[in-house]
């Protein structure tokens, strides 16, 4: 898989002044690499001296034992088919530069100078060797470039990486440290893969280095589009820095912040290979629920921050359109739920009484005691309006209108349902001069689990970016909260309530006959697919390896492989619901509204069904 490339940070431990001792220490932390068959092993500046070695540098016999050993390390490299990085002190024409070679399979590719030093210092006897400052190298489908300099000096650089449009900058550096000076690096290299888009892999050396008159620490660090991937440090002992990168992700953030440069400016590859083909499983964090951070308080501040933006979009179209109500269809159920906690909260935000919110139950054939009487208890929790319309009677009218058996459960039955009820809000959001809020989340929107013309139309949509998984976290969250503390007690029993569209009769014990994720698998499983597939693009069969990595083995493969068949199939054929979809705020990085992502509403998912169906 050419899209994924293994990347080592290896901060081998040195022996000032001696480069023997410096190659061993190395040899040793590769070694270690061999079963992980890394694509590119990145080693420190002045990986083979050290970088306390002062006045000796102008020494011949350091600077020839230095060239000896990366000779032998040239020769050690033909046993990797991996591009090694290593940096080390030359002598050219009398006069020591640091330099950093890269090296592949046995062959010396050539010399980038480090330290910030320009290449014309390397003109006289290395003419040969000496590359461009800018060279590009690549390893399958990614494209990368050597930086080497004080991580601290990063953002002076931002420019020709950018011009370069690499998707990894290789720093390999050899740094002392004061207090701070690790965390100031980390949060340098977080920044600037963030802002270009791309990987950045920081080696800094220094283990066994001198503490005087300066103290070295070796760390290293592997971000990717602003996420740390991988970071290590030691103070005394070899460390190895691992992680995978996926130019998948590096190339579709490019694509989607228009980081990617024109045609004009791209630069060629000056030397290429092909990656390792045998992996060792996948060396990176692949989370199941990809749209929250790992992190627990991270994830809060995001869902708040969420929440906010979910309030604020709704509270400037009411404002902007002079409307005052709000009109909620409320089922007892999560996304509903979440809708009229947004409702509520815009009427505070906007000063005006939460009695202006029209929450309106709508009980049908389907609905359960549980679902219609949390509805209920919700609406009065928090202080909202309620109303209770029944559908039934008027369904029932429109089966005998259109010649439809009340008895035959089929599509007809469910639908008829959804689109009476939507009918009801309308027309009352007309009555009361109010705004139908809709409730559609953007799990539902994947799959086309909506009713066309029903459940599917509101005049404003505020759940639109969020996921099932999302709503219920969210919902939890907000349930902890003091503005919602008398509705608490509701929201627990409302987040127990399986999902459900209640719109098929319920058995004899008065429980729901329709759960959603009986009928179409596990929503944290959908989740995941629509993450890969909307944001990055990933192939059918890549998200397959990926939610393989994620859920086995706690999910057989071949069930994966059924629902993800599923969901490609849903989510082509659902499409001409979301080409017509209400008004919605985009309030996240996947979003399926027609202002963010757009395909035909007549599309073919043929090819992407037949590469599943090859695995």
């Amino acid at each position: 898989m050419n899209s994924i490339i293994r990347v080592a940070n290896v901060v081998n431990k040195v022996d000032p002044l001696n480069p023997q001792a410096c190659l061993q220490y190395m040899k040793a932390s590769i070694e270690t690499l061999r079963d992980y068959a890394p694509d590119i092993i990145v080693l420190p500046a002045l990986a083979l001296s050290g970088a306390s070695c002062g006045s000796m540098y102008a020494n011949r016999t350091l600077l020839e034992i230095c060239k000896e050993q990366l000779d032998e390390l040239t020769l050690y490299s033909a046993n990797f088919s991996s591009y090694i990085i290593a940096g080390l002190p030359v002598n050219d024409c009398g006069r020591p530069v640091s330099v950093c070679a890269v090296l592949h399979a046995g062959s010396l590719v050539g010399y980038l100078p480090s330290f910030d030093s320009p290449a014309d210092l390397l003109e006289g006897r290395y003419s040969d060797l000496i590359l461009p400052e800018d060279t590009v190298f690549s390893c399958g489908d990614l494209n990368f470039c050597v930086s080497s300099c004080d991580p601290m000096n990063l953002p002076l650089k931002a420019q020709s990486i950018s011009q370069n449009n690499c998707d990894l900058v290789v720093v390999p550096s050899y740094q002392p440290v004061v207090a701070g000076y690790v965390s100031s690096c980390r949060d340098i290299a977080k920044n600037m893969s963030a802002s270009l888009g791309c990987a950045i892999s920081v080696c800094n050396g220094g283990i066994g280095d001198t503490s005087s008159p300066r103290v070295y620490k070796g760390f290293a660090c592997i971000f990717e589009c602003g996420e740390e991937m991988s970071f290590a440090a030691s103070d005394t002992e070899s460390i190895v820095c691992i992680n995978d990168i996926d130019i998948d992700i590096i190339k579709a953030t490019k694509l989607r912040k228009k980081f990617t440069s024109s045609f004009a400016d791209f630069k060629r590859p000056h030397f290429s290979a092909l990656p390792n083909s045998l992996k060792k499983g996948l060396l990176r964090n692949v989370t199941r629920d990809p749209f929250l951070p790992g992190d627990p308080v991270a994830a809060k501040a995001y869902l708040e921050e969420f929440f906010s933006l979910q309030v604020s979009s709704l509270a400037t179209r009411l404002r902007n359109i002079g409307c005052k109500k709000a009109v909620v269809g409320v089922s007892g159920g999560l996304d509903s739920t979440l809708a009229l906690l947004v409702a509520c909260r815009a009427m505070d935000q906007l000063g005006l009484p939460r009695q202006n919110v029209l929450g309106v139950t709508m009980p049908g054939f389907g609905t359960t005691d549980r679902t219609y009487y949390n509805a209920l208890r919700l609406i009065e929790d928090l202080g909202a309006t309620g109303r209770d319309i029944s559908i039934k009677a008027g369904v029932l009218q429109h089966f005998q209108d259109i010649g439809h058996n009340s008895q035959v459960k089929d599509v007809t039955y469910e639908n008829a349902q959804a689109r009476e009820r939507t009918q009801v809000l309308l027309d009352l959001a007309n009555k009361e001069r109010g705004l139908v809020v809709g409730t559609g989340d953007l799990s539902e929107e994947a799959l086309g689990w909506c009713t066309f013309a029903g459940d599917q139309i509101a005049n404003f949509n505020v759940n639109t970016c969020a996921t099932k998984n999302m709503i219920r976290k969210l919902t939890s969250y907000l349930a902890a909260e003091p503005a919602f503390a008398a509705a608490a007690e509701t929201l627990a029993d409302i987040l127990g309530t399986p999902v459900s569209p209640e719109l098929l009769p319920p058995d004899e014990m008065g429980e729901t006959t329709q759960k959603t994720e009986d009928i179409l698998g596990p929503y944290e499983l959908h989740d995941f697919f629509l993450y890969y597939f909307v944001k990055y693009g990933f192939r059918p069969s890549k998200i397959f390896f990926y939610a393989c990595f994620a859920f086995c083995p706690d999910l057989e493969k071949g069930f994966i492989k059924g629902k993800l068949l599923l969901f490609m199939n849903r989510f082509f054929g659902g499409q001409f619901k979301r080409s017509c979809a209400p008004d919605g705020a985009v309030l996240a990085d996947v979003s399926l509204s027609p202002e963010a992502f757009m395909i035909p509403s007549d599309v073919n998912p043929a090819a992407f069904i037949e590469e599943l169906n090859n695995i």
